[in-house]
């Protein structure tokens, strides 16, 4: 059945512009009313097929109305996630970046990023040894190990360091940056990435979601955040 082509020319500008179900729907039932007033007695419209656009038009109003309310649960759901964020600020968080340490110092509890002995990675998978590099200022760099680290947020203590070279290893009365490597028990290398402990001062509202202070780096995504801590 081909219905655009009646009165085209005469009912055109009378059946609106719009793109929205109900819009093509009303323009549909118009020229369905043209098409019976001047269909063929000897050929009329075909009723199957007359249903099947019918049903077409329903569906489409049906997929119209399920987008808008996803819109708005959408909507919803980046408040709520803003209203959480908001009661992120004076916690502690860690995000992605090269951890530095101190030998023999305590961790800050303000989030700083110096000042303590202990440093946190995230680990893919297994690793028979997780090679850490501790570079000084002056771009010294010492190695140690870790043995059988399970996948999964680590915290270690330098301490915990073994095997350190050059030896007897780093001197302790400087700061270091941590970087780290990987071997598993076939010696493929496993994806690890060091985490910084880091402090939300505050927290901005946008389109795209919350935006957090940070207070010693630029503000970072929520999804940035791997670890939210107490």
């Amino acid at each position: 059945m081909t219905i655009s082509s009646v009165n085209h020319t005469s009912r055109a500008g009378t059946y609106g512009s719009g793109n929205s179900a109900a819009d093509l729907s009303e323009q549909f039932m118009k020229l369905l009313v043209a098409q019976m007033q001047n269909q063929d007695p000897t050929n009329p419209m075909d009723n199957n097929q007359l249903t099947s656009q019918l049903a077409q038009f329903n569906t489409a109003a049906g997929v119209e109305k399920l987008n808008s309310s996803m819109g708005g649960v959408q909507a919803m759901m980046a408040q709520l996630g803003s209203m959480s964020a908001a009661s992120w600020v004076g916690r502690g968080i860690l995000i992605e970046g090269d951890p530095k340490v101190t030998f023999g110092a305590s961790p800050f509890n303000d989030g700083g990023v110096t000042g303590s002995d202990n440093f946190s990675f995230l680990l893919a998978g297994d690793a028979e040894t997780v090679t850490v590099t501790l570079t000084d200022a002056e771009g010294n760099a010492y190695t140690a190990e870790l043995k059988d680290v399970k996948s999964g947020v680590k915290t270690y203590n330098l301490d915990d360091l073994q095997n350190f070279q050059p030896e007897p290893g780093p001197p302790q009365d400087r700061d270091y940056t941590l970087t780290f490597d990987t071997k598993n028990t076939e010696g493929e290398k496993v994806e690890i990435s060091g985490l910084i402990q880091e402090q939300v001062t505050g927290v901005t509202m946008t389109a795209n979601g919350a935006v957090l202070h940070l207070l010693n780096r630029d503000p970072i995504a929520m999804g940035d955040v791997v670890v939210i801590q107490q």
